[in-house]
């Protein structure tokens, strides 16, 4: 079940009080298309909601059955249902949508029923009101702002739609049109990415840290090998002789965790300083 399901599913179940069923009904018709309108969805349920909403008969469904699934068509049987919520203007009748945050809420809850998307995947979260006409879009745009809410228009082809990837913008956007447990279910999807995000940091920095800590070691190691094989370990000054020493018995311990054991201790840097001195040693005798 996609993300959107879960979303319509819920909104299904919010109660509707009789003073702004007339404001979802009219949202739902905003978002049905054509120029005989209709509502498409391949989810029973959400057809079956949007049905019931509008007065008894007034609405039919279709089902049609294709290799994508069963599909549900919504269709208006009552012209006077369409003449009041659909043939109209394509700007929003404020009227029927009304000014408050519970009606503006409902309202635009009805268009997400009929023309909303909402998916979240690994790249990303993405919000999606698709009305169909650029007309529709650009006043549903100037709504949504008024309310603080921030969208985007975009277009494919000739269809025009609204989007949003912020997912603290769409976690706002689905508390105001009533689904609060999508919108929370959203930010713990969000919280849960950013620890893994966080923790695959983590061990990649960890990772190349070794990387790098291991090549080091061996570079090294290399070097100290040299240096007894052609110079001797006895010819060593003792500082240089002490670390190299504890380097070959310790290969993978790091530089500050050698100095611990260095007679008397050392910093990191001193340790550093050692091998560089018998690093230029090598490279000395490697040229000789």
């Amino acid at each position: 079940m996609s993300f959107t399901s879960d979303v319509k599913r819920e909104l299904c179940g919010c109660e509707v009080s009789d003073v702004l069923r007339d404001t979802l009904r009219y949202g739902m018709m905003y978002g049905f298309k054509g120029v005989d309108p209709y509502f498409m969805t391949h989810d029973k349920n959400v057809a079956g909601y949007v049905k019931r909403i509008f007065p008894k008969n007034s609405m039919i469904t279709q089902i049609t059955g294709k290799r994508s699934g069963t599909s549900y068509c919504v269709v208006p049987q009552d012209i006077l249902i369409s003449l009041r919520y659909y043939y109209h203007e394509n700007g929003i009748n404020r009227e029927l949508a009304g000014s408050s945050d519970t009606e503006v809420g409902m309202f635009l809850r009805g268009v997400f029923m009929t023309c909303g998307s909402v998916n979240v995947q690994k790249a990303g979260y993405h919000f999606e009101l698709s009305p169909g006409s650029r007309e529709k879009c650009e006043a549903l745009l100037q709504l949504i702002n008024e309310q603080g809410m921030s969208v985007n228009i975009s277009h494919r082809g000739l269809t025009y739609f609204l989007y949003c990837k912020n997912s603290e913008s769409i976690s706002d956007i689905l508390t105001f049109m009533g689904a609060v447990q999508s919108a929370m279910e959203i930010m713990n999807i969000k919280i849960i990415k950013e620890v893994r995000s966080s923790i695959n940091r983590s061990v990649n920095c960890e990772t190349a840290n070794i990387d790098r800590t291991v090549r080091a070691s061996a570079k090294q190691i290399e070097d100290i090998r040299l240096v007894f094989e052609k110079a001797g370990e006895d010819k060593l000054p003792d500082d240089l002789r002490e670390i190299a020493v504890l380097r070959l018995e310790n290969p993978d311990m790091s530089l500050r965790d050698l100095g611990k054991l260095a007679e008397p201790n050392i910093s990191r840097s001193g340790v550093n300083h050692r091998f560089e001195r018998l690093a230029k040693l090598a490279d000395e005798l490697r040229h000789s």
